[in-house]
């Protein structure tokens, strides 16, 4: 079934976007397919249907850091600003702007370093955000649907919504296919919803070309990242196959060492899972002085509840991560014990075999 919103929140959406005049599009830090997706399919989608023909329309497209690399063939990649290479320009955008769209991201402080502009702009703030717990107090109106595949799902039927499927141009529509691509794994990640087909068939009206778009996300690594996953498949991961659980550590010395940048750890955690044993994986991994974790599941082991319990962070129940307050060795000490310790307790009740 189509997915439809509250109109009177939609028509709020929809009213706001005609009167903007300078719009900035903002989504979250280490941006993944999906938030590059929502930003330049949402940037075309205004392009085509509510400012078409408007020159007086200044549209700022920001995002915390550069362009995820396999995202840069999409139409407009080249707009995006980032506030790791123009903090200043970020700053200025939000401070000036009149409407700001959040997309993929649930609170100010997935944003940083732009947290504090977005915050304190007098702007209207909309969100169109899948994760739980969006904030209310600075978002209004909110299109929030917790837990669907991506937000370039939710966007698809929210367009469609107010402007009719024939509103779907052929950059957006290949824009928010990449944005599904990625946040779905490549359709594996229990998706089961039929929302998130029909939204990919409707997509697929369009000469998209499906399978280069996949390839782009999953075909696309540096030799530089090849000889880091062999690396870490030989020396970092540690399998408890009683508990069906599996994690890589990665330090930021050892991917310097290794001719990498922070952006080649995308993406690595979901090797955990291609063993059959493992239901639960997970990666630790040290960029700018910082310790960030990401977790997978492929049961029903709720890796969303474990990040925010034990590390304060967040997701789905499927895939999940967090920005832990411990350093590199405690960290993973903790997400060991805890998961393994988690995991014997779950196993029990769901009567798994070793």
């Amino acid at each position: 079934m189509p997915l439809t919103f509250d109109n009177k929140i939609v028509r709020s959406f929809s009213n706001h976007l005609t009167q903007a005049q300078k719009v900035a599009i903002v989504s979250h830090t280490s941006p993944d397919g999906d938030a590059a997706g929502s930003v330049l399919g949402l940037y075309h989608w205004l392009k085509a249907n509510v400012y078409n023909g408007r020159n007086d329309v200044q549209l700022s497209l920001l995002l915390p850091h550069p362009c995820p690399h396999d995202a840069r063939y999409l139409p407009g990649s080249e707009l995006i600003i980032s506030a790791e290479e123009d903090l200043e320009h970020c700053e200025r955008a939000l401070s000036e702007a009149d409407l700001i769209i959040g997309v993929d991201f649930n609170a100010a402080s997935r944003v940083k370093p732009m947290d504090k502009s977005l915050e304190s702009s007098h702007a209207v703030k909309m969100l169109v955000d899948h994760h739980h717990n969006p904030d209310t107090a600075m978002f209004d109106p909110v299109i929030s649907v917790p837990d669907l595949s991506a937000t370039c799902e939710l966007l698809y039927w929210l367009l469609v919504q107010i402007g009719g499927s024939e509103s779907i141009t052929f950059e957006t529509a290949r824009c928010l296919f990449h944005g599904i691509n990625t946040d779905t794994g490549g359709f594996a990640f229990g998706n089961e919803d039929p929302s998130l087909y029909e939204a990919v068939a409707g997509l697929m009206r369009y000469p998209i070309g499906a399978a280069e778009v996949h390839n782009r996300i999953v075909n696309s690594y540096s030799v530089a990242k090849m000889h880091l996953l062999g690396y870490l498949l030989d020396n970092k991961l540690k399998i408890f196959e009683p508990e069906g659980f599996a994690y890589i550590s990665v330090s930021e010395r050892e991917w310097r060492q290794l001719g990498c940048i922070a952006e080649d750890l995308e993406g690595i955690v979901n090797y955990t899972l291609m063993m059959e044993q493992v239901m639960v994986g997970a990666m630790v991994k040290e960029t700018e002085g910082k310790v960030r974790l990401s977790l997978r599941s492929k049961n029903t082991f709720d890796v969303n509840r474990f990040a925010n319990q034990y590390f304060g962070g967040g997701g789905h129940q499927k895939a999940a991560g967090a920005t832990s307050a411990y350093d590199f060795d405690e960290t993973i000490n903790l997400l060991e014990n805890k998961m393994l310790e988690e995991l014997r307790a779950f196993n029990s009740k769901n009567d798994r075999e070793p």
